[in-house]
């Protein structure tokens, strides 16, 4: 913003020429005077042009808070052309009467949007400031976002809709879900002095068209209601080996500890959880630890984010020199479904395995210890499944195949496995790596799997895999979606890709690698056992894992019909890996019911190498698709600066002004983020992206600009594989109980996004 003193030049002794600045005559007049009347003259040429864009109802322009015009995906060419030319003009403006008044051009442009604001007719979109850190779209019709800034609420336990604002007036549906989210159509106060929402099913879009007419569904009192202002979401990491995150009432003592040492940190935050254990008041501000969610809560442990903490001119938090967040968060506790059990816990284990010549012996060992295993387990909550793989050359029987359509128990495995055979020769011209990625990513999308069941992936082979359209964090990340888990056996040393055996290692790894984080980040533990191709121990090594799943399974029975906690797991083995999972389906029944509301870290106090929190945004189908669109633009003029089509990477920043819909807002910005406007409010959320923050001396490098490339396709990747999980109810969530298929979101984790 403007400084005291500049602003002082411009509205006190040269209020005049300042004023010059905001209308486009007259400040045609003084430019004109330095020969440059021309660009008025163009600027006012498509003025009519311009506003019967802004005017059309499908609202494919939007002016901004920088001066600038927002350009829509539902653009025409014609109009997206428009608009670029009149951005141009319009940068090119604000250089000039950042050099006759002596600020900035990003300052010339916000003052520019603020005199213009009141000048716009219903109709156009414009960009508001509802808050310090946030804004919205609005079309200038009722109501008015900057006096009712909500546009969506979350309801509380027990909350009631009612056909008026009157808690007298019929009730149209009673007992409404913590948590759901409606939009909001109106507000109004009752003669007590009480504000009612009247809400909507629907779908609240960021970009209100104008004639949408939502179906109100009735009204809610504020006290049962928790303003959300943004569709932010989180969800705990795993709870398995770190400790409770604490929710603090207010954020200034989450900073305090922030900024004390390690060991002070550690010794504050064991008094404030020994004090919480036993019932007495702490002075940290600690209000509660963190919820573990029951059985019979929502699968998709999602939490809303009310509020992030903003530094403001301070710089990023940080713990220990790591950055961090500091989310306001709304967590649902336990109600009393999550109380008891019927014992009702699956473990559902899918065999991906390499049936080439080399692994004949490793098949027969697999079917030795089921059948060991069958004659003595009969549980019908351990089921088995087979995907084997070979090649995609022709010399071969197959690239994958699915042996099973759905999980069974180990007796009728057993005779499933006696029918899958390993090829009975060495393949002629084969060059060793095998479809590994591909019998995964057959398993990833497999339809044999139990919908509550625990689902983990047994890995078997001896070659690395071919990375063609699939690699390790692709698969991986599809993991994650998809709530999988991936434990790998690399048989080393096989007489036939024993040269191989570092990339199968390093592949298997990455398989296996459980990241407690967002977007491929965090901790990392992996899941790998190597066993000796020469060794007769496989047998051994499957009947182990097999008793692990089964001794797990005994476990979380237990603690569900008798309470207690999971037991004791060494570090990457199975039990550990299913207990992942588990930890979070076991209801905690010490913690009070409904929920509790607070100030969270998204580190682990005590080790900011830890993640504790993943936060998310939800989209649509339409903004999601929005977001690929803008991801791809970049991608792909990352890809034009290597091959130096019109430019080369030293042109980074001016290709990507020049050839996708972002806009740059300040030509001499130095970082990506300060260069130009980011899709769907992005710079508004606790995001930080190593490419955002990238430099233009950074982009120099080819080798950096190669990086970038690789991760656009990946993130292009993931938002493709939301999209094919769009029939899914656990991917894809209905915000109300009476939302529309339509208005499904998917929760995007922040750094994913660009």
């Amino acid at each position: 913003m403007i400084n005291k003193h500049k602003q002082e030049g411009i509205f006190g002794l040269r209020t005049a020429a300042a004023l010059l600045l905001f209308s486009l005559v007259t400040a045609g007049q003084a430019l004109g005077e330095q020969g440059n009347d021309s660009l008025l003259a163009t600027m006012q040429a498509r003025q009519a042009q311009l506003d019967d864009v802004l005017k059309d109802t499908n609202h494919c322009l939007g002016e901004r808070l920088d001066g600038l015009l927002e350009i829509n995906t539902n653009c025409t060419a014609e109009e997206r052309t428009l608009a670029e030319q009149e951005n141009r003009d319009r940068q090119e403006l604000h250089r000039q009467m950042s050099e006759m008044l002596g600020i900035s051009p990003s300052e010339i442009g916000e003052e520019r949007a603020k005199r213009y604001a009141d000048r716009y007719v219903q109709g156009v979109q414009r960009e508001v400031r509802i808050s310090a850190s946030e804004t919205t779209w609005w079309d200038g019709y009722p109501p008015d976002p900057r006096k009712t800034a909500v546009s969506r609420i979350l309801t509380l336990q027990h909350a009631r809709l009612h056909e008026r604002p009157d808690a007298d007036s019929p009730v149209v549906r009673d007992n409404v879900q913590q948590y759901e989210a409606f939009g909001v159509v109106g507000s109004t106060e009752d003669n007590t002095g009480e504000r009612w929402y009247q809400i909507t099913d629907e779908y609240v879009p960021k970009t209100k068209p104008q004639n949408w007419s939502p179906n109100p569904i009735g009204w809610v009192t504020e006290k049962k209601v928790i303003p959300w202002r943004r569709a932010v979401v989180m969800r705990f990491t795993n709870p398995l080996h770190r400790e409770p995150s604490l929710f603090f009432k207010k954020p200034e003592p989450v900073i305090d500890l922030m900024e004390k040492s390690q060991t002070v940190r550690e010794q504050n935050l064991q008094t404030v959880r020994e004090d919480l254990e036993n019932g007495r008041e702490n002075q940290s501000g600690v209000i509660a630890m963190e919820p573990h969610v029951g059985t019979g809560q929502e699968q998709m442990v999602m939490y809303p984010v009310l509020d992030f903490y903003a530094s403001g001119g301070r710089d990023d938090l940080r713990i220990d020199g790591k950055f961090a967040r500091l989310l306001e968060v709304a967590a649902r506790t336990r109600n009393g479904e999550s109380e008891g059990g019927n014992g009702s816990v699956a473990i559902d284990i899918v065999f991906v395995m390499d049936t080439t010549n080399s692994m004949k012996p490793y098949l027969e060992n697999v079917l030795a210890a089921t059948e060991e295993f069958a004659k003595a387990h009969t549980d019908d909550a351990l089921r088995f499944g087979f995907i084997g793989y070979q090649d995609d050359g022709s010399q071969f029987a197959y690239t994958t195949k699915e042996f099973t359509t759905q999980t069974v128990p180990a007796d009728k495995f057993v005779r499933t496995l006696a029918q899958v055979k390993a090829r009975e020769y060495p393949a002629k011209g084969d060059d060793i790596p095998e479809a590994v990625f591909e019998g995964v990513d057959a398993a990833l999308d497999s339809g044999q799997w139990r919908k509550d069941a625990i689902k983990i992936v047994f890995l078997v082979g001896d070659a690395p895999g071919k990375e063609k359209l699939l690699n390790s964090t692709i698969l991986r990340d599809k993991a994650s979606v998809r709530q999988i888990r991936l434990f790998a056996f690399h048989l080393k040393n096989s007489a036939v890709s024993k040269n191989w055996d570092n990339e199968s290692r390093k592949q298997y790894t990455q398989l296996s690698s459980f990241l407690e984080g967002s977007g491929g980040s965090g901790q990392a533990q992996n899941y790998l056992r190597t066993v000796d191709a020469g060794a007769a121990q496989f047998r051994q090594v499957i009947s182990e894992q097999f008793l692990e799943a089964q001794q797990a399974l005994d476990n979380m029975r237990n603690i569900i019909n008798k309470g207690g906690e999971l037991s004791a797991t060494t570090s990457g083995s199975l039990n550990e890996l299913i207990f992942q999972q588990a930890a979070l389906l076991l209801a905690d029944k010490s913690l009070p019911q409904d929920e509790v509301r607070g100030w969270v870290s998204d580190k682990v106090l005590t080790n900011p190498d830890r993640e504790a929190l993943v936060p998310m945004i939800l989209l649509t189908e339409t903004e999601l698709e929005e977001l690929d669109a803008r991801v791809r633009e970049l991608k792909d003029i990352g890809e034009k600066a290597l091959r130096g089509d019109g430019g080369t990477t030293l042109d980074f920043f001016d290709l990507v002004s020049k050839n996708t819909r972002f806009t740059m807002v300040d030509p001499a910005a130095v970082n990506f983020r300060d260069a130009f406007s980011v899709p769907l409010g992005i710079s508004n959320l606790p995001y930080k992206s190593d490419i955002m923050a990238a430099s233009r001396d950074d982009f120099e490098s080819p080798d950096r600009v190669q990086d970038f490339v690789r991760a656009m396709d990946n993130k292009l990747r993931h938002y493709e594989d939301l999209r094919r999980k769009r029939g899914d109810s656990d991917v894809w969530k209905k915000l109300s109980a009476g939302a529309q298929d339509r208005d499904r979101v998917v929760g995007v984790e922040l750094n994913q996004l660009p």
